[in-house]
């Protein structure tokens, strides 16, 4: 089956000119695999007013607390139209983490409405949040820069009935391996940062299905990808078949029983820019259980049946 890229209205203006090398501007997407009650899902934590007297308790908390900021965008809030409005705000959660970082406001923080997004500010879930340290979890991440990808979290949990996402762990992209990554090559080389910018982008999916997962943790737990993409990329020989490198065309995710366990491939496919000779590599990731986990790091993979 065919999934679809997702919207990507922010993506900067990919030059896949041959000189330069680049990756192909669009990656497609084939995957198999059910649905599953677990989410592995890479994204921003934001938060909602419910109500307008939530509101309104929070601003006037912001002006009476002597030792507080009073929050300005808080102001002329007296109708459910301007709350709507206040709510679609994407600068809200800069806000919003002045006002409930204050431990006086921890109980206006407990009814707040907890949501995830995607890169592109697009809602995945409304959260579940069951425990106090979570609770702390999702104020600390509203204290981030806009769309900074150092700000991201992964949050791994269950879909409940009413297809709400209960929160059982959030972890901070900074505290994965994907952290090395943009630290090591990313700031000093403009291919390799555009190179991960385009990998990550596949990360707006909502990780609600075996494939979904196993993509999601492969992106940000397997540094491989970008090395080695960036080799076939940037680095080929100029004596070889494929002088100007390979082009990122396709990622296949395959889901797979190996005895009692579900074993996704996540299959990265190149096509050399010289001959259209194909590579295909993939990263194994076990997705049994709630908490996916690597197999195979990365290797060269032949494909069944070449279209």
């Amino acid at each position: 089956m065919t999934l679809p890229m997702p919207v990507q209205p922010n993506k900067p203006v990919h030059q896949s000119d041959t000189a330069q090398r680049m990756i192909a501007e669009e990656i497609d997407i084939n995957y198999s695999g059910a649905m599953s009650r677990y989410v592995y899902a890479v994204g921003y934590i934001n938060a909602k007013f419910p109500s307008l007297n939530l509101e309104k308790e929070l601003y006037q908390n912001s002006l009476m607390d002597k030792h507080g900021t009073p929050l300005p965008m808080l102001k002329n809030i007296n109708d459910d139209i301007a709350l709507q409005r206040l709510n679609r705000n994407t600068q809200l959660y800069q806000t919003l983490f002045k006002g409930l970082n204050v431990s006086t406001n921890r109980y206006i923080a407990r009814s707040m409405e907890w949501v995830f997004d995607n890169r592109y500010n697009e809602q995945l879930y409304t959260l579940v949040i069951s425990t106090e340290a979570l609770l702390t979890q999702c104020i600390s991440a509203l204290g981030r820069a806009q769309n900074n990808e150092v700000g991201q979290v992964v949050i791994v949990g269950e879909i409940l009935a009413q297809g709400d996402l209960l929160v059982h762990t959030i972890v901070p992209v900074s505290a994965l391996p994907f952290s090395d990554v943009i630290h090591s090559e990313s700031h000093n080389n403009a291919q390799f940062k555009s190179l991960v910018t385009e990998i990550t982008s596949l990360d707006t999916f909502s990780g609600d299905t075996d494939a979904t997962r196993a993509l999601n943790y492969a992106l940000y737990n397997n540094s491989a990808i970008y090395q080695n993409s960036y080799h076939l990329c940037y680095q080929s020989r100029s004596d070889g078949p494929n002088p100007n490198g390979y082009q990122l065309v396709k990622v296949d995710v395959n889901i797979n029983h190996s005895g009692d366990r579900l074993v996704a491939d996540v299959i990265f496919a190149y096509q050399g820019i010289n001959t259209g000779a194909m590579q295909f590599w993939r990263s194994r990731i076990d997705v049994t259980g709630q908490y996916p986990f690597t197999v195979e790091v990365w290797q060269q993979y032949l494909p069944n049946n070449l279209d």
